[in-house]
């Protein structure tokens, strides 16, 4: 499975990057939004996972989303947001304007790739936990 993170924390994406590994995912890293939406047009992916909070002077995490889906290429990619925000309504907020699924940081990563697997078994790609 080919993934792209999109993550501005260095640590955050090479751990990330460790933990999919284990599940013979490819990760790609993106350090910003930018970065990302040329490599979305570069590669084949499977899964996107986007960090909300991308740094000062940046497109967050939600700019980036709109962006993504503009493009015909990702109409059956599911994106994740992948966050610190993690108070009572986030996950319902991320998953209204568009995010197929949410995972706050420190990510559960025994649930992360459980979903994961489900959408590599061709199972929808919402799936909600």
């Amino acid at each position: 499975m080919n993934v792209l993170y999109v993550e501005d924390n260095r640590i955050n994406a090479m751990v990330m990057d460790k933990m999919l590994s284990k599940n013979d995912s490819k990760v790609i890293i993106a350090e910003n939004g930018s970065q990302a939406l040329k490599v979305v047009k570069e590669k084949n992916l499977d899964l996107i996972l986007v960090d909300i909070n991308l740094g000062l002077n940046q497109m967050d995490g939600c700019e980036l989303l709109k962006r993504l889906r503009k493009l015909d290429i990702l109409k059956n990619i599911p994106v994740f947001a992948v966050t610190a925000y993690a108070m009572p309504g986030d996950k319902q907020r991320f998953i209204s304007i568009g995010f197929d699924n949410y995972f706050s940081k420190p990510v559960d990563f025994d649930q992360l790739l459980s979903v994961i697997s489900k959408i590599g078994a061709g199972s929808d790609k919402k799936q909600m936990i």
